[in-house]
């Protein structure tokens, strides 16, 4: 080796050295680069690297990582080759080499004093940092040392020694971009491997099953079979058809122009879409539970529609947003035009005999082995939630639709065997010849211009539109949960984790005691009795007055009817007398004679009598339909007809006094509408009247709608076809036996032939009498039909009903929780009436009120409404919440344990059988107890905004638990509105000393 060689070995050793020290590097540069981040094993250490970890990293998933400084450095620098870079050189060093190293080291001294005074080398030469010694080339290296030999040799080392001064520089400024992209130690990847605490109480093996990671993008799926798409629960079409009033049936019909008409509401749901499609004669019910069907798809996403963004209402009344884009789409899904329109309306009875005879064709099977075993208890009925076993398999029938339901434990063996079967059932095809309809063909006998003649009930295979579909438990659709009857609606509960349901009885804001119910309970034994100019009148022929002993004979002189027309009067021939219309107004004189009979000292009625003056009265009737305009006018009228200046009474259509009923002698009939105009309840020349009054000379029969819904077990009705002269005398199976009786002496009177009922003189008057379940094909023709699911029939009914109903009117109006009992106007004490109350006595009284009413075999406790506020209201009673929601949510409390402690004196110990219904929304059991019953549309809106839900019986025992409650969450007293019962105003009282704490923090957090 030349000493030029071994001159530049210690110069080039120490550089790289230098380089090496200088450099910053990772403490890990030595181990591999894809190092482990986490330990997964349960119990490992992060610095126990055993062969199971280091295998486990290995197997996992590389990640690459970008380098921050990627794109800036090439974008504006060279990359660094490997040419211009120090190689690493492995040099061997003999001791010679090193003696040579020493002899030389005054020499590499000297090197830096001549350093200073070139100018070309002087940066380079004055560098501490050997970082940038790397960077000069070997040629400058063996220059820089020749020139050092040259000026040096032969001189002493120790003099360069003293005149070397190590100048302790700081080194110059470097550009960070090019060390950081000379760095060799940073990393491009590492190795993820998934991280699981260690004092878990998992598994080992679950433990690895969470660390391990598999790349599915190499799975290959397979693609579902054509045996399993089909039992998907949606089509890419479907159009809902939701009819009914007392329990909606939302039903999948064919979509289709003709499935739509203008008397009910229809959903529509395709892939991207949902329309409401909302009839103009459809009922809020109707409309309301369409409404809520179409918002949870498309919120949901339920039925295959995840690209609605809003629900398109439509209608035929063009309303603020209305779209004509969107309602010619509407009928073109169906397979129609723009030019397309809905079929009118059918008959108002058409959506109870609907729901009714739909419900008749429901089935249920349960899978118990290889077959299907029907469920008596649920066929043909509504399907309830608790029926739904998680461990067993159920198939339902609804003709358009199948499901196969599975309980969440069923076993999967058991599952494919329903799946077997339903496919078996599904392609059997249907019949439903022994039902009154068939669901697939329903939509052809609904609406006018419908006939049933043609409509097919069987055939061997579904229409392609039909839904066979497999549902899960907890899983189930919009569609499918619209069949039950009590399937909880979740929207409207406030879930609290952790909320106790203890039931606690303390003070909920106002303290008001339930009324006495031994008082209430005490029979009304008083008569009716009107008093007239001082004198009794009883019910219109004597009165016994126990006071004086004195008995009063009445005896009529005559009896003079007007009719009111606005300002006008006629007066009416005597065949008219007692015929009235519920839309006019009418003025009835009658005059009239006391005679006063006393007793003798023995105690016997005396043989002398005092004949008294001839008096007279006027009644101003009034018919229910009459405008307020009529009922004025008639009270002015009467004023100037009392010639006499008798004493005037006011009398309401449906609350006459016997004395009034008396005038008449059984002849009096009330009739629909007006005189002069068009009778609404006339069908086909058929008309229906319900026969009232517990004597015959006191009967009166009432008009009501000619249809199966006026029927009642009760009750005995008079239908009348003035052309044919036919009358048939209709007896309930639970009708008394004097009830009957006046119903035939109310039928006898027609034969008189009133103008009103027109009668031709040429056609003799057939009076038929009828029985409940033997009625004739005529009858039931003109009704409309065999339709008993519209009325309450009690002729399978084992138990008695000679019993008079009883009604309490329940407030605390005078500060103090009372009842007060309704009277029937015409009431006899020792013979039972059957429908003793009006549906106008419940509605009449200010609102939101409370009644009782004791059918003997069922207590039933109605519940009013809060009236709507109008836009002049104050803002803060908009929702009517405050003093006064309070005070009705207190007198409900009292109401419902005023039941509950009438039943138990009255039954003894028995279960309560006590149920709560709401204004507009009461079931037909309740409905039935009146004699007539008109559906208020108007106020079930109200009640159905506030969350009640139409026909539903809630138990008053149930109810109350949930009213009486005392503590609540302090979330759930966070939220608005409040729980029923809570007292805004206290809301200290109601809070769970459990979450007294939590409530703290929360506010100081805050």
């Amino acid at each position: 080796m030349s000493n030029d060689q071994l001159a530049e070995v210690p110069c080039v050793a120490w550089a790289q050295r230098q380089e090496v020290a200088s450099t910053p590097s990772s403490p890990q540069k030595e181990l591999t680069p894809s190092f482990i981040r986490s330990i997964s094993a349960p119990g490992g250490d992060e610095n126990d690297l055993s062969s199971v970890g280091r295998e486990a990293a290995c197997n996992g998933m590389k990640v690459q990582v970008p380098r921050a400084d990627d794109e800036t450095f090439t974008a504006f620098f060279r990359s660094i080759s490997s040419e211009h870079q120090v190689q690493q050189e492995c040099v061997e060093i003999k001791d010679e080499d090193l003696d040579h190293v020493i002899s030389k080291s005054s020499q590499l001294l000297a090197s830096r004093q001549y350093c200073k005074s070139n100018n070309k080398l002087e940066k380079k030469n004055c560098i501490k940092d050997t970082g940038e010694a790397v960077a000069l080339s070997a040629g400058l290296w063996k220059h820089f040392e020749r020139h050092r030999r040259s000026k040096t040799k032969g001189k002493p080392i120790l003099v360069y020694k003293r005149n070397v001064k190590i100048h302790r520089r700081h080194a110059g400024t470097r550009n960070p971009i090019k060390a950081l992209a000379s760095r060799t130690d940073i990393q491009d990847e590492y190795m993820e491997i998934q991280t699981v605490s260690k004092n878990c109480n998992f598994a080992v093996e679950a433990l690895a099953g969470l660390a391990s990671k598999e790349d599915f993008t190499a799975v290959a799926l397979k693609k579902a079979s054509p045996s399993s798409a089909i039992m998907l629960p949606y089509k890419d079409v479907m159009l809902l058809h939701v009819k009914g009033r007392r329990h909606v049936q939302t039903r999948l019909v064919e979509p289709s122009v003709a499935s739509v008409n203008r008397g009910d509401s229809y959903v529509l749901v395709t892939p991207g879409q949902v329309y409401h499609w909302v009839g103009k004669y459809s009922n809020v019910i109707e409309r309301s539970r369409g409404a809520e069907v179409a918002l949870h798809i498309q919120q949901k996403k339920d039925l295959g529609c995840s690209g609605a963004s809003s629900v398109i209402t439509l209608g035929e009344e063009k309303t603020a947003g209305f779209n004509s884009s969107h309602s010619a789409n509407f009928w073109r899904l169906l397979g129609g035009d723009e030019s397309s329109k809905a079929v009118e309306a059918g008959h108002p009875d058409e959506d109870e005999l609907y729901e009714s005879c739909l419900i008749d064709t429901n089935m249920v099977f349960e899978v118990v082995n290889d077959e299907l075993v029907p469920v008596e208890e649920y066929w043909g009925t509504i399907p309830k939630i608790k029926m739904l076993d998680p461990s067993k398999i159920l198939v339902f029938d609804y003709g358009s639709e199948l499901y196969v339901w599975s309980g969440k434990t069923a076993p999967l063996g058991q599952r494919r065997v329903a799946k077997r079967l339903a496919q078996e059932l599904w392609e059997d095809g249907y019949d439903y010849s022994d039902c009154d309809v068939c669901p697939l063909s329903v939509t052809e006998l609904l609406g006018a211009n419908r006939t049933g003649s043609t409509v097919s009930k069987q055939s061997s295979t579904r229409p392609p539109w039909a839904l066979l579909a497999k549902v899960t438990q907890h899983m189930e659709t919009i569609l499918f949960r619209e069949k039950f009857l009590d399937w909880p609606d979740f929207t409207r509960v406030i879930r609290i984790k952790g909320c106790d349901d203890e039931d606690k009885q303390t003070d909920a804001g106002m303290d008001l005691k339930p009324c006495d119910a031994k008082l209430m309970l005490e029979p009304n034994l008083t008569e009716p009795d009107m008093e007239l100019e001082g004198n009794h009148l009883g019910r219109g022929t004597k009165y016994f007055d126990e006071k004086t002993h004195r008995h009063y004979e009445i005896t009529t002189q005559s009896v003079t009817m007007w009719h009111i027309l606005e300002f006008e009067y006629t007066q009416l021939p005597q065949i008219s007398l007692g015929q009235f219309h519920s839309g006019d107004s009418y003025v009835v004189r009658w005059r009239y004679v006391v005679t006063v009979t006393g007793r003798e000292l023995n105690g016997q009625p005396s043989r002398h009598s005092a004949v008294g003056r001839d008096r007279c009265a006027y009644f101003c009737w009034q018919g229910s339909d009459a405008s307020l305009n009529e009922q004025g006018a008639a009270a002015l009228l009467t004023v100037e007809l009392d010639e006499e200046l008798g004493p005037q009474v006011r009398v309401v259509q449906g609350a006459e006094h016997p004395v009034f009923l008396h005038l008449f002698q059984g002849s009096m009939v009330i009739h629909s509408g007006k005189r002069e105009g068009s009778d609404p309840y006339q069908r086909k020349g058929w008309r229906l009247y319900i026969c009232q009054g517990t004597d015959k000379v006191e009967a009166a029969l009432v008009q009501v709608q000619c249809s199966g819904r006026s029927l009642r077990s009760r009750s005995s009705l008079v239908l009348v076809n003035s052309s044919r002269g036919t009358v048939f005398v209709w007896h309930g199976a639970k009708t008394c036996a004097h009830t009957k009786k006046i119903a035939m002496s109310s039928a006898e009177q027609l034969k008189k032939r009133p103008i009103e009922m027109e009668f031709p003189s040429e056609v003799d008057i057939v009076i038929s009498e009828l029985n409940e379940g033997s009625e004739s094909k005529d009858f039931f023709k003109a009704l409309g039909g065999n339709n008993r699911h519209l009325y309450v029939s009690l002729r399978h009914e084992r138990r008695s009903y000679t019993h008079t109903p009883r009604m309490f009117h329940l407030g605390s109006l005078s500060g103090t929780f009372i009842a007060t009992e309704v009277l029937c106007p015409h009431r006899k004490t020792e013979i039972p009436v059957p429908y003793p109350f009006l549906q106008a006595d419940l509605y009449s009284a200010s609102q939101p009120a409370l009644f009782l009413l004791d059918n003997h075999h069922e207590l039933w406790l109605w519940q009013g409404w809060w009236p709507a506020h109008n836009e002049e209201s104050d803002g803060d009673n908009k929702n009517l919440r405050g003093s006064r929601a309070v005070l009705w949510q207190a007198e409900r409390r009292a109401a419902m344990q005023t039941a509950l402690d009438y039943w138990g004196l009255k039954h003894g110990n028995s279960r309560p059988r006590a149920y709560l219904v709401w204004a507009g929304l009461e079931p037909l059991a309740f409905t039935n107890l009146f004699p007539i019953w008109s559906d208020r549309d108007d106020i079930a809106e109200l009640n159905i905004s506030d969350g009640k839900k139409p026909g539903e019986l809630l138990s008053v025992e149930a109810e109350l638990a949930r009213l009486t409650r005392s503590t609540y969450p302090a979330a759930q007293l966070l939220q608005r509105p409040l729980p029923d019962g809570v007292d805004p105003t206290r809301l200290e009282f109601y809070l769970d000393p459990n979450h007294f704490q939590w409530l703290i923090l929360e506010s100081e957090e805050s």
